[in-house]
C-alpha cells in the first residue's frame, strides 16, 4: 500500500513539490558539519538520516524516480520562475498604462 501511495504522490506537480519539500526538511542539501558545535553536527546528521531513508525508499520503489522528482523539481522551478516574471512585466504594463 505504502508504494501506491508513493507513486500517487509523486504522478503530481504537487506531490513532487511536497517530497522536494520533506528531503529540504531532512537537510539533504546542507552540509551537516556545524564547526565546533557537536550536537549541531549530530542532530542536522540524524535530519539527514531520515532524508536517506526516504530517498532509499524512492529508490526501492522505482529506482528512477529520484533522478526524476530532481529534474521534475527544477522543471517546476524554472517554471515559477517564468510565471513570477511574466507577472512582473505585466504589473509593469499595467502601471505604465496608467501612467499614460
Amino acid at each position: 500500500k505504502i508504494t501506491a501511495a508513493f507513486r500517487d504522490v509523486f504522478a503530481s506537480a504537487s506531490g513532487k513539490r511536497v517530497l522536494f519539500w520533506m528531503l529540504e526538511q531532512c537537510a539533504i542539501y546542507q552540509e551537516a558539519y556545524a564547526g565546533e558545535l557537536v550536537n549541531a553536527t549530530h542532530y542536522t546528521l540524524g535530519k539527514q538520516g531520515v532524508g536517506r531513508r526516504l530517498i532509499a525508499e524512492l529508490d526501492r520503489i522505482d529506482p528512477t524516480l529520484y533522478p526524476r522528482l530532481l529534474l521534475a523539481i527544477a522543471d517546476l522551478k524554472a517554471n515559477d520562475k517564468a510565471a513570477a516574471a511574466s507577472r512582473a512585466a505585466s504589473e509593469e504594463g499595467e502601471e505604465n498604462d496608467v501612467d499614460a
